[in-house]
C-alpha cells in the first residue's frame, strides 16, 4: 500500500539545509510538502490545520521535537510522526518509544527513511479506552 495522502506531511527542522534535504526526499517520493525551521509556529500549524504526518528534528532550540510532539498529540493523539537526529543518543530513544515514534538517524538512507514515514502513514490509530 503506497498511496499518498490528501494531507501534507510537515517537517520541522531548525537546520535550514537538513529540512531542505528531508522536503526534498519526500518530494521526490511524490508526497506534499510543507516545512518550518521553527518548532513554535510548528505546533501553531498543527492545530490550524490538518497534516498526514509530523517529521521533527529532535534537537532544536525553542522546542525539542519529542516535546513538539507531546504537545500536537494533546490536540490530535493519533498524530503519526517520526523523529530524526543527528545524534540519537539514549535519551533520544527513550522520548521516541514513549511516543511511539521511529527514530531516524541523519544523514539517512533514503530507503530507511522513506520505510519510516510509510510505516507511519499507514499505521492503525491507537485504541484508546472511552
Amino acid at each position: 500500500m503506497n498511496t499518498i495522502p490528501a494531507d501534507p506531511i510537515l517537517v520541522v527542522d531548525d537546520d535550514p539545509t537538513s529540512c531542505q534535504s528531508i522536503v526534498a526526499t519526500l518530494e521526490a517520493a511524490g508526497y506534499r510538502v510543507e516545512s518550518t525551521t521553527d518548532a513554535v509556529a510548528a505546533l501553531w500549524r498543527t492545530l490550524r490545520r490538518k497534516y498526514a504526518l509530523v517529521i521533527a528534528d529532535v534537537v532544536m532550540p525553542t522546542l525539542a521535537g519529542p516535546k513538539l510532539l507531546e504537545e500536537v498529540r494533546r490536540a490530535n493523539p493519533d498524530m503519526p510522526a517520526v523523529l530524526v537526529s543527528c545524534f540519537p543518543d539514549q535519551r533520544a530513544i527513550a522520548a521516541a518509544r514513549m511516543l511511539g515514534v521511529p527514530i531516524v538517524s541523519k544523514p539517512f538512507s533514503i530507503d530507511t527513511f522513506l520505510s519510516a514515514v510509510l510505516a507511519q502513514l499507514h499505521r492503525e490509530p491507537e485504541t484508546r479506552a472511552s
